[in-house]
Formats: C-alpha cells, sequence, structure tokens
C-alpha cells in the first residue's frame, strides 16, 4: 500500500484536533493541554519527557509507547486506519486516564519503574505468604514513588491502590534491589472484569461443563468464585477445540477445568464424572446455593430438572444457559427448584427467533450448530454480570450474536 504524505498525515489528525500544526519534520496537536508531536521521521509520537513516571506508558524520552497494540501501531497495513486510531482512541486514553488506573498501569509494570524512573534493581521473589506486613494505601502517583523510594530495609510493604485492595504488590528493599511479588492471575483478572472482582461468594455447582458452561466457569473464576463442583461425564475432543475454554485433549473435561485451576489461589473444587439422573446421589450439590446448568442432551435437561425439583433446598438458585441446535441465539433464566420443571419447558421449546419451537440438546455437540467464540463469551459475561441482581426471576434473556 502506497504511504501517505506528510500532508495527508496532517489532514487526518486535523479532522480530530483542528490546530494541528505541521512543521518541517513533524506534526504537532495537542491534548487536554498537553502537546503531542507526531515526529515524520521516527514514525513515533512524543510528549514532554516531564511526563515520564507522570502518565503511564510515556517513556524516558517523552516517546508514547504503542508495543502491543496492534490494532493501533503504525506501520501495519492501513497507515491512514491505524493513524486514526491513535490520535482519536488510544493517545487521548492514555492522557485522560483516570488516577486510578494510572496508579494500577504502574502498579502492573512496576519493575520498569523501578528500574528506570527510580533507579534501582529488582528481583522477583516470594514475599506474601509471610504474615506481616505494613500495609500502604496509595492515593497519587506521588505517593506510589515516594513510599518505595521510603520504604525501610528488611521490613516487607504491602502496597494497594485506594479502591482496588485486590491488586496489592509485595515489595521488600533489601541491599542494593527491590524484592517484588505480585499476583500475575489478579492482574489476568483484572483485564477480564474490569475495576475489580466480584467475589462470588456462593458455593456453584456446574451441571454440564461443556461449551457453555466451561465460559461461565472462566468468567466466574475471573469474577473470584472460590468453590465450584463440576459434574459431566465427557471427555474434551478436537472437536471441541473451537468452542471449549479449558482444551486438554484426551482428557475429562472437569480435569481441564481443575488442571486450570490448580494454577489459582484457593480454589475449592470437586467433580464428578457422570451424568445426572432422576434418582442420583444428591449428596453430588450438597452445601451448593446455585447451580448452573447447561447440557446437549435433551433428556438430560429433564433428568436434571427432576434430580434438583427433589433434592434442592428452596432457597438455591438455578440458572439455565444454552444455544440452540440451530445457532440462532443464546440464552439463560433464572428459577428456583419449585418452578424449574415449568421453566425449563419453556426454556427448552420457546423460541425468540421463530415461530417453531426449538430444541436445545438432543447431541449438541454433534449437531450443526453454529455459534463461535464471540457469543460464549457474549452468553459468559451476561450471566456474570447478572448472576446476583436478577430483576425477574422465570424471564428467560436472550444473548444476541
Amino acid at each position: 500500500m502506497k504511504e501517505l504524505d506528510n500532508n495527508k498525515r496532517a489532514n487526518i489528525i486535523k479532522k480530530v484536533y483542528p490546530d494541528t500544526l505541521l512543521k518541517e519534520d513533524k506534526i504537532v496537536f495537542w491534548i487536554n493541554g498537553i502537546e503531542i508531536q507526531y515526529r515524520i521521521n521516527e514514525k513515533s509520537f512524543f510528549t514532554n519527557r516531564m511526563l515520564f513516571g507522570k502518565i503511564p506508558h510515556i517513556m524516558p524520552d517523552g516517546k508514547i509507547c504503542l508495543y502491543g497494540n496492534m490494532d493501533v501501531r503504525l506501520n501495519e497495513a492501513n497507515e491512514e486506519l491505524s493513524l486514526y486510531n491513535i490520535i482519536s482512541k488510544y493517545i487521548p486514553w492514555l492522557i485522560l486516564l483516570p488516577l486510578d488506573l494510572k496508579l494500577l498501569e504502574f502498579i502492573f509494570e512496576i519493575e520498569f519503574y523501578i528500574r528506570e524512573y527510580l533507579g534501582k534493581k529488582y528481583e522477583y521473589t516470594c514475599l506474601k505468604k509471610e504474615r506481616i506486613f505494613k500495609k500502604i494505601k496509595i492515593s497519587s502517583v506521588d505517593q506510589l514513588w515516594e513510599s518505595i523510594e521510603e520504604m525501610e530495609k528488611y521490613l516487607k510493604y504491602e502496597i494497594y491502590v485506594e479502591g482496588y485492595e485486590d491488586y496489592s504488590i509485595y515489595l521488600e528493599k533489601k541491599d542494593d534491589k527491590i524484592l517484588i511479588e505480585r499476583d500475575a492471575y489478579k492482574k489476568a483478572r483484572q483485564r477480564i472484569t474490569g475495576k475489580k472482582c466480584n467475589n462470588l461468594s456462593k458455593k456453584t455447582a456446574f451441571i454440564g461443563v461443556g461449551s457453555v458452561n466451561s465460559y461461565v466457569i472462566k468468567y466466574c473464576l475471573a469474577n473470584g468464585i472460590d468453590d465450584i463442583v463440576l459434574i459431566d461425564h465427557d471427555k474434551f475432543t478436537i472437536d471441541n477445540a473451537f468452542r471449549f475454554a479449558f482444551p486438554y485433549k484426551g482428557k475429562k473435561k472437569t480435569y481441564a477445568v481443575k488442571e486450570f485451576c490448580r494454577n489459582l489461589d484457593s480454589i475449592k473444587i470437586k467433580t464428578y464424572n457422570l451424568n445426572i439422573k432422576s434418582e442420583s446421589d444428591a449428596s453430588i450439590i450438597a452445601e451448593c446455593e446455585r447451580i448452573i446448568v447447561s447440557v446437549d442432551n435433551f433428556m438430560s435437561w429433564l433428568d436434571i430438572a427432576c434430580f434438583l425439583e427433589s433434592n434442592c433446598a428452596d432457597n438455591v438458585e438455578i440458572i439455565l444457559a444454552a444455544i440452540n441446535n440451530f445457532g440462532e441465539n443464546a440464552k439463560y433464566v433464572k428459577t428456583t427448584p419449585k418452578t424449574i420443571n415449568e421453566t425449563m419447558s419453556k426454556f427448552l421449546f420457546n423460541s425468540k427467533v421463530n415461530e417453531r419451537k426449538e430444541l436445545i440438546g438432543n447431541g449438541c455437540g454433534k449437531s450443526i450448530a453454529v455459534y463461535d467464540e464471540e457469543i460464549l463469551v457474549k452468553l459468559a459475561k451476561g450471566i456474570v454480570n447478572n448472576i446476583d441482581n436478577f430483576e425477574i426471576k422465570d424471564e428467560i434473556i436472550y444473548v444476541e450474536k
């Protein structure tokens, strides 16, 4: 593709920032009073180097880091689009980042700033198993750097951003370096859940660990669920490769989830490799306060409804989740043991998309159902985001593609 000339680049930027100036070797514009330069020869964006350590992703020389942002990086196939995305989306997001998110960005990349901003060596180690920490709540950028600078030697510190206690870093100043430990899995959760974990506290059973429930489980784990029961007899096969969140070829699906959970802190997990029948042992769901059902066989849905009606306490929450055999829509509903049979009937046969009755299950794994990761993610997020506040029970909620 032909490279843009400088006038074209300047005009793209001027559409967003009318005061843009084209100079000999750079294009200059301002966001919130901060000068931004696009240096033509380097094809890079720069700002005031004094903002290093004040705004994340600004380098010591003032260069704005675009690494890792493939959707906005320059020199891709479509320079016009990438240039527009950088100046209209990425840089404004960075400059206008709220204080709490700025602090989180610094916390998540603390080793870089310890070395480049504070000029100190660092080393990863294991600290948080210790019981005694000096806890410091950070509410400004300057306070973050001052707190690290002023740490006493051989005293362990837990530093966290106000309002984001789940994402602490653990530090210790030792000899000529700073020891670091942070919970990478909590950082991973942060990227999925936004502000912080919802800390789903109820013991939850998942009946069926197939395509739908694998994604629901993943999002529940991201939101802090820590006590789960998995019930499924099936194995992961290559047929599941693009619609299962925990690939582990040739192993039971429950095993695949359990292996994933081994990486997480303090997850209580029980697995049962079986199909639920109406006469199954009630002890497998003992003490479960929430049950999420998604299976791929029509008769299994009916057996499960009978089993849950007979064996659940009245206050147990039941959520049914599925994608229909024709791949036309995904849906979920919250019900109770008393109403599950009636709700199950509506859930299995009522269709939003046309007049014919829809059948969910009956060998969904071998059917021609068309659904992709996007709809699985939307369905899972819809369930998790509403898990504690369904306004109307027994109302089927549809998730559009």
